[in-house]
Order: C-alpha cells, then sequence, then structure tokens
C-alpha cells in the first residue's frame, strides 16, 4: 500500500466521525436562517377556525400548516409567523403558551400568525393537548404531529423549539428552550419584524424619599427658672 492511500485509510474514520458529529450538532440546534421552511399539513386539534380559501367563511380548520400564512399563494399572507413544537410533558415550552397567546391576541391584526406543533406520540396525549390549550385561551391552531414525521424533519431535539418565518416562508431566526431572558425580549423582537417600534423600557422605580431629622435634644428649646 503506498503512502497516500495509507493516508487515505486512516483519515476516513476521523471524516466519517466529523461528519456525524456534524450532524448531530446541527440536528441538536434546528433549522438555520435563511432556509425556507418544509411545508407541510398536520391535523388541528383545538377550536381553531379560519378560512381555508380566499374569501370563504371562517370554519372550524380540521388541517393547517405554514403555507396557509406564507409564500406565493397563502390564503392570508402574515408579515410574521412564529411556529412552535412542543410537548405536554415539556414544562419550559408549558411556560411559553400563554405568552404565545398573549402575543398572537396583541398582534393578530397587525400582520403575526402563530401555530403550534405538538410532537406527543401516538392520539393517548390528544386530550391532554386540547386541554392545555383551553387552559392557555390559545386562539391559534394546534396541530398533532402524533408520529413525529414533522418534528424530524425540522430537526425538532429539544423543546421548546421556536422558528419565525417571514411571508415567504423563509426562516429568519431560531429559538431553542425558553428563559426569562428571551421572554423579556420577546415583544420586541416581535414588533422589529412587523415593523413596529420597540416598547418604551419599563420606567425605573421612583427613590425612596428620606423623612426629615428627628430635631436634637439640644435644639428643643430650654425651661429657664422664674
Amino acid at each position: 500500500m503506498t503512502r497516500l492511500a495509507l493516508g487515505l485509510v486512516l483519515a476516513l474514520p476521523l471524516s466519517l466521525t466529523s461528519l456525524a458529529a456534524h450532524a448531530e450538532t446541527t440536528a441538536a440546534e434546528g433549522l438555520k436562517a435563511g432556509t425556507a421552511a418544509p411545508q407541510f399539513k398536520l391535523p388541528v386539534v383545538n377550536e381553531f377556525s379560519a378560512a381555508m380559501k380566499a374569501g370563504e367563511a371562517p370554519k372550524k380548520a380540521s388541517k393547517w400548516g405554514p403555507e396557509l400564512w406564507t409564500g406565493g399563494t397563502p390564503v392570508e399572507s402574515k408579515k410574521l409567523v412564529i411556529m412552535s413544537f412542543f410537548a405536554t410533558y415539556c414544562d419550559p415550552c408549558k411556560k411559553e403558551m400563554p405568552e404565545l397567546a398573549r402575543l398572537y391576541d396583541t398582534y393578530k391584526d397587525q400582520g403575526l400568525g402563530v401555530m403550534l406543533v405538538s410532537i406527543d406520540k401516538g392520539d393517548e396525549q390528544k386530550q391532554f393537548i386540547i386541554d392545555l390549550a383551553k387552559q392557555n385561551n390559545v386562539q391559534f391552531p394546534v396541530m398533532h404531529d402524533r408520529f413525529q414525521v414533522v418534528a424530524r424533519r425540522y430537526s425538532a431535539e429539544r423543546l421548546p423549539y421556536m422558528l419565525m418565518l417571514d411571508n415567504t416562508g423563509t426562516i429568519k431566526t431560531v429559538h431553542i428552550g425558553y428563559t426569562d431572558e428571551l421572554k423579556a425580549n420577546l415583544e420586541n423582537e416581535v414588533r422589529a419584524n412587523l415593523g413596529l417600534a420597540p416598547l418604551p423600557p419599563p420606567a425605573a422605580p421612583a427613590p425612596a424619599t428620606k423623612g426629615a431629622p428627628a430635631a436634637k435634644n439640644e435644639d428643643k428649646p430650654k425651661k429657664t427658672k422664674g
């Protein structure tokens, strides 16, 4: 065996290991910003109503997907679509859901769309998904990816897994996990993508006022003997 061939043989396992490590890292980080979001339609499990065709009266949606709000022929074009993968066993997901519900209620008329995708396996957890959406007054589509087919296409390895899509269906931002810092900045991120000015920072608390100093004994008038 020549020295070149030996070098190739020795390098092969290392290259395969590097590729495997890269694939694992990519999966953990999710899809990259700037790529087109894979299209899909999944069953809607909550009582979300919308027009499924342009000009059609709203009715309970049986299936939903990003193509209905983004891309070349949407039913209703949105400036920004938030899509988040979650599961009923995920505690951070339960903290994220009411905030997404609040943001949707606040900005839905200004171009925001929100959709949730549950990756709970099988049909056993379906009622838990429905109950969780009701508890948080969710008015946007909640879909069930019970075979996790869409989750694999989106590399949804860690939850919650939030993607922000522009009106073309291109991924703008990816957030993995839900922290206090993300919650604090999320509304202004949404506003920026909708073309709105940021919210003013919260007012600083007023400094505590100090009371007048007590009078000292020597300042008091002294009694004199007559």
